[in-house]
């Protein structure tokens, strides 16, 4: 009986943090020249809070030097809309989680999607941690 106790708080415990992880992701994004948005990645939410949390973990230049440390972000609907409140958010490398908030009608979104660009003309790669919640 214990171990079949035992065997069930693991499966549980194991379900968790699966579940956890599958709403969160580390990708590299090309950001474009001229400040221009990046095509949406589709972000899927728990619904449990009104919020995607973001943080840039670095962002380069694709030549030069390397004087980059911040980004732009935004929440889109499936149509390209601006969802998130304020309209977008400044992300800086290192930083930490930043929360970008949605818009409170857009609440029950299961997907959203995250957009970026950079902080001046020249074009970049970052590499982006993003968890729908």
């Amino acid at each position: 009986m214990k171990k079949k106790i035992t065997t069930i708080i693991i499966t549980f415990a194991m379900f968790c943090v699966m579940s956890l992880s599958a709403f969160a992701a580390k990708s590299t994004f090309s950001i474009p020249a001229n400040q221009v948005w990046t095509n949406a990645v589709a972000v899927t939410r728990t619904g449990s809070v009104n919020y995607v949390t973001v943080s840039l973990a670095s962002v380069y230049p694709l030549e030069g030097t390397d004087n980059f440390h911040k980004i732009q972000a935004r929440l889109v609907d499936y149509y390209g809309n601006v969802i998130s409140d304020p309209g977008c958010v400044v992300l800086e490398e290192g930083k930490g989680d930043k929360q970008i908030n949605l818009l409170n009608i857009h609440l029950s979104l299961d997907t959203v999607y995250l957009q970026f660009r950079g902080n001046s003309k020249a074009a970049a790669e970052a590499v982006i941690e993003y968890n729908g919640n």
